[in-house]
């Protein structure tokens, strides 16, 4: 596997290769494309020139803005009337020492490109002379006005820049090795502010695993490492948590799993060695103990199915109120023998849709968990509403209800509200993870409303039959 680059060197590599694209770039067009840019700058200002005066050709002030034109755009500016009468007081400038062939050449040149004519040559022609390197622009317009023809030429030189080129290369060269040395420093600095903190937090996390993450919070110097001290910090917290969590799941466990095996075992021996008490009573007690085993190995199979996503549901549309009826009359020992009061506000016949079998998990987990923490009250409600086309069931319980910073961690495999067993039941201890699973499977809504002393509301929602909603819509129209 190709090693990956350090953040700083991944750093220092992208400024650099910024640098030298912004140095390139200025030498490209400082060095390279100077001469030939402001050769076509010259050529823009030669013909806006020529197109100022056309506009003016009629204007009494013609004179006075050719002049003008000529001073602010360095031009030579020459105009042929039909009278052949000269308009410009620069008569020294290249147009005037041209002769007549020359200018009838131009003019002839113009003819054929509709009007005007650009004409560039370099310093050494023999009809415009000049030093080596120099170049002429010449711009020739033919115009017709209520006055005759005019003819308007206007000219410019286009010096060499060879000086200026090398005066622009000696500056580069300084330039570049300033921006060598400037991008040294700031490859330092954001290595000091934002890649050494992030590796010092990257050692401290090293310890993690073990829960344990300490970073001084005085080195943070922007924000996403602010950010990230905070996230790994929560999670240090969170990994202690659980850990905690799994251990007290782990005891639990094992309390549960103690209990019905030395009840096993101890019914066992008995009636090994003392043959008066092989009694029906006591094998139930041996059978009772069994299903209790088998259902906490089955709740612990089916939690770790379901987090490995082993579990498909299989959903059809089942009667609700039938199931909720049903399932109530599996807890008739408690009200018989315990003098539980199980009230039952559920509408008849509300069909939804979802796994049948997985619900009754959901709502018998509910259940048992509303008798093993229902305290003394021994009192719940079971009730079923019908809101926005969704079946709302809800379990009540006046117990002690739930701390409101606990409520979030009561869904969690490895949490446990109170160490000790409220009551000894058949729960396994793990059944609220087994229905966030189940309900998360579904898509569906859940949650618990809770106030310490007052008992608590667990709930969950399934979306009514597509029979149902038919119906509803039907009579609704």
């Amino acid at each position: 596997m190709k090693k990956k680059i350090s953040l700083k060197w991944k750093i220092a590599r992208y400024l650099i290769l910024f640098a030298t694209i912004l140095i390139a770039l200025i030498w490209v067009f400082q060095i390279a494309l100077l001469q030939p840019m402001y050769q076509q700058y010259k050529v823009s200002t030669v013909k806006n020139a020529a197109n100022e005066i056309v506009d003016n050709l009629d204007s009494d002030r013609l004179t006075s803005i050719i002049y003008s034109v000529s001073a602010q755009n360095d031009t030579c500016v020459r105009i042929i009337n039909a009278s052949s009468d000269v308009q410009s007081g620069n008569m020294g400038c290249v147009l005037y020492r041209m002769n007549s062939k020359e200018i009838l050449q131009q003019v002839a040149l113009a003819e054929e490109n509709s009007g005007s004519y650009l004409y560039t040559s370099s310093g050494n022609d023999i009809a415009m002379p000049g030093n080596e390197g120099f170049k002429n622009i010449m711009y020739t317009r033919i115009v017709d006005t209520a006055g005759g023809r005019n003819i308007v030429m206007v000219y410019s030189g286009v010096s060499p820049v060879n000086a200026t080129t090398k005066t622009l290369s000696s500056q580069l060269v300084w330039i570049t090795l300033f921006v060598v040395v400037a991008i040294v420093l700031l490859t330092f600095l954001m290595n000091k502010t934002i890649s050494k903190p992030l590796t010092e937090i990257t050692d401290k996390a090293r310890e993690l695993p073990r829960g344990e993450f300490e970073y001084n919070s005085k080195n943070e110097q922007y924000e996403e490492a602010q950010l990230l001290n905070e996230t790994l910090t929560q999670a240090a917290a969170d990994i202690k948590k659980a850990d905690q969590a799994k251990r007290d799941l782990i005891a639990n466990v094992s309390h549960d799993l103690r209990t019905p095996l030395t009840m096993i075992s101890g019914y066992g021996e008995m009636m090994r060695d003392l043959p008066g008490e092989k009694t029906d009573e006591n094998i139930q007690v041996i059978i009772d103990e069994s299903n209790r085993l088998t259902a906490l190995v089955n709740d612990l199979l089916d939690l770790s199915k379901m987090q490995s996503a082993k579990i498909a549901l299989k959903q059809t549309d089942f009667n609700l109120s039938d199931m909720i009826e049903n399932q109530m009359k599996k807890y008739d020992v408690y009200r018989i023998q315990e003098h539980y009061v199980f009230e039952s506000d559920v509408p008849s016949d509300i069909m939804v849709h979802g796994d049948d079998q997985r619900i009754e998990q959901v709502l018998n987990n509910f259940i048992t968990n509303a008798i093993n923490y229902g305290g003394s009250a021994k009192h719940m409600i079971i009730r079923c509403k019908l809101i926005n086309e969704k079946a709302r069931i809800e379990v009540q319980d006046f117990g002690e209800g739930i701390p409101a910073d606990k409520i979030n961690d009561i869904w969690d495999r490895y949490y446990k509200i109170d160490k000790k067993h409220v009551r000894v039941s058949n729960g396994s201890g793990i059944g609220l993870a087994i229905v966030k699973q189940i309900l998360d499977l579904h898509h569906a809504a859940y949650g618990v409303e809770s106030k310490v002393g007052h008992g608590s509301t667990f709930w969950f929602e399934l979306p009514l039959s597509c029979t149902v909603q038919k119906e509803k819509s039907s009579a609704d129209e």
